[in-house]
């Protein structure tokens, strides 16, 4: 224990110091507040005019076409940017032929010259800027207020968008909370947003992992949550190396991509098989004897061989069970990138996985409590964690893309839990709790097997299929048409190629990404979404091979992997503010996809 605790205070201090909390090891690159670096003023001028002024640091710019104005005056005070000056044409990695603004930026805003004298114009003014040594923060936004003094005879005609920006995805809101944070506020809040985490399919498919080291632990009462503080420990430090590789790499590298080809997905499930039947009492893992007896000789040899099993087994199921790129992980990682500090985000996913592992924490204490310590019952947890162990198996063969196979192999095993409820209680029928867990898994290993029959592809909600209201030709048929691409080539291609009254919507999406699948059910084939689809040019970004085309498509636009939503108009140009990294909500699609269609 005396080594654990000095490994626990060893990789806390070394996050803290990531964070620069005042203390000396830091690397993080120095750049400039955004406000430092951009200085804002506004000046009231005659003729219903508004001079808004930049003062922008040396090394620094700002982009035209990620200037906007949002009206917040009611009435409308129909108030809109002047034509802009001429710019410095800049060829951008992200945004391709742009024109930029540097030193010093003046643009002027003009509202409606019927105003009344005293009327208080209230307007949100977003603009976006970068660094030439590589940051690029995110949009901002800055709330003004001007008194209107006097009628004036300017005229200007009124723009023709009139639609409110979304409010910032999960991702960015995580990007500028590590951003303009303090140090405090980053630590508490990453580890809530690790909390978070834990009840998504990021860390759930954890729990039956950790439940099987605490059956396994039942010589002394330390045992469980020992091996499981190892296991948490073994998870974080794999999260901090992935935060490591992507401040050292940028997005050109993505470990998880790669372990999730059919041929390891199908091993490690087989892996997962073997020790189900192990936990069924098939067959029992252990060294050969004669191996196994001179490791003793040397003492200890037990607690010693499970403690590297079980972070072996932490960094592998890290890696493999839980690859998913929700908000606050894309967050991380992409803010990450773009600093170039591996031991920074090294100490951010280190305290984001502390977090997810807390919940698994609690397994081991209370699971402890829970369980007998001898008899019939016994026997019955390590059979459900048998089964559990099964149902992660399934969980990775699942990332395959099965389909409705997906919904028959669940039948499949919900029937073998049921049938071993029944089996039970007919050796105990005082035993009721029995009887009624095996009817009600025989009953979704029914439901499971009638929506894998019907072509159900949702195992959460089989027959969703069977209700969902029908509108239009596209809705009944259940169709998207997308486009498949592969490349920034093709991407270029289509949207040279897109019709002129189309905004565009572009799908990253992999078969082994379950976020992606979930979205496509419940998100883009919604009743209210459809229709809205039917509007937009629909690209599916298809990086399931992360091949150097897909990763230099990734590159293009910062992603780290799926999923990911970005939006173009017509023109190809794109709406980098509105752009979804990470798992969303539906009505988080739905603003965005309205905001499109207005803005083109």
């Amino acid at each position: 224990m005396r080594y654990l605790t000095l490994l626990i205070l060893f990789l806390t201090s070394a996050s803290l110091h990531a964070l620069d909390l005042k203390l000396p090891f830091s690397t993080k690159t120095e750049f400039l507040p955004v406000q430092e670096a951009f200085q804002f003023s506004f000046n009231p001028k005659d003729n219903n005019q508004v001079e808004l002024v930049w003062d922008i640091a040396d090394g620094y710019y700002l982009y035209q076409h990620q200037f906007k104005v949002i009206d917040k005056t009611e009435p409308s005070s129909k108030i809109h940017f002047a034509p802009f000056t001429q710019g410095e044409k800049k060829k951008d990695p992200y945004f391709g032929d742009v024109v930029v603004y540097r030193d010093q930026f003046k643009a002027q805003l003009i509202y409606d010259e019927n105003l009344a004298t005293g009327t208080l114009i209230k307007a949100i003014i977003k603009y976006q800027g970068c660094a030439d040594k590589g940051l690029c923060y995110p949009p901002q936004s800055l709330p003004i207020e001007v008194t209107v003094t006097a009628p004036s005879k300017l005229t200007l005609a009124a723009p023709t968008l009139d639609s409110k920006l979304p409010a910032p995805s999960q991702t960015n809101q995580v990007i500028n909370l590590i951003q303009y944070g303090d140090s405090l506020t980053i630590v508490l809040t990453l580890f809530g947003l690790g909390l978070l985490l834990s009840l998504t399919p990021c860390v759930l498919p954890m729990v039956p992992i950790v439940s099987a080291i605490v059956v396994g632990s039942q010589k002394k009462p330390w045992q469980g949550v020992y091996y499981t503080v190892l296991y948490i420990l073994a998870m974080a430090s794999t999260y901090a190396a992935l935060g490591a590789l992507a401040g050292f790499f940028g997005t050109q590298y993505n470990v998880q991509a790669y372990l999730q080809s059919p041929f390891v997905l199908i091993i490690s499930a087989s892996i997962f098989s073997l020790l189900a039947l192990a936990m069924f009492g098939v067959f029992e893992i252990k060294l050969p004897t004669r191996l196994q007896n001179k490791l003793e000789s040397l003492g200890n040899t037990n607690t010693k061989n499970k403690s590297i099993s079980v972070i072996l087994t932490g960094i592998a199921a890290t890696l493999i069970v839980s690859p998913c790129v929700s908000a606050p992980l894309a967050g991380i990682i992409l803010y990450v990138s773009a600093q170039a500090d591996p031991l920074y985000g090294a100490g951010l996913m280190f305290i984001l996985a502390l977090g997810m592992g807390m919940p698994l924490l609690l397994v081991a204490f209370f699971g402890r409590k829970i369980l007998p310590k001898a008899g019939e019952w016994l026997n019955d947890i390590k059979s459900l964690m048998g089964f559990a162990l099964l149902g992660v198996a399934i969980w990775l063969v699942n990332r395959l893309n099965l389909g409705h196979y997906e919904l028959l192999l669940w039948s499949l095993f919900f029937s073998f839990l049921g049938a071993y409820f029944l089996m039970r209680y007919q050796l105990n029928k005082q035993n009721v709790v029995r009887l009624g867990l095996a009817i009600v898994t025989l009953i979704i290993a029914l439901v499971e097997a009638i929506g894998g029959a019907s072509g159900g592809r949702n195992a959460m909600s089989p027959l969703s299929h069977l209700t969902k209201v029908q509108a239009g030709p596209n809705i009944e048929k259940g169709l998207l048409n997308f486009t498949d691409i592969y490349s920034l080539e093709d991407l270029n291609r289509m949207i040279e190629n897109n019709p002129a009254d189309k905004p565009i919507m572009l799908d990253f999406y992999a078969d082994w990404c379950i976020s992606c699948i979930i979205m496509e059910e419940e998100i883009f084939l919604a009743p209210d979404v459809m229709p809205l689809l039917e509007k937009f040019t629909l690209i599916r970004a298809d990086v399931t091979d992360n091949s150097p085309e897909n990763k230099a498509l990734l590159q293009a636009y910062s992603l780290y992997g799926p999923p990911s939503i970005l939006f173009f108009t017509s023109k190809g140009d794109y709406l980098k503010e509105i752009a979804l990294i990470g798992e969303p909500s539906k009505n988080e699609v739905i603003e965005r996809l309205n905001y499109s269609l207005n803005y083109n």
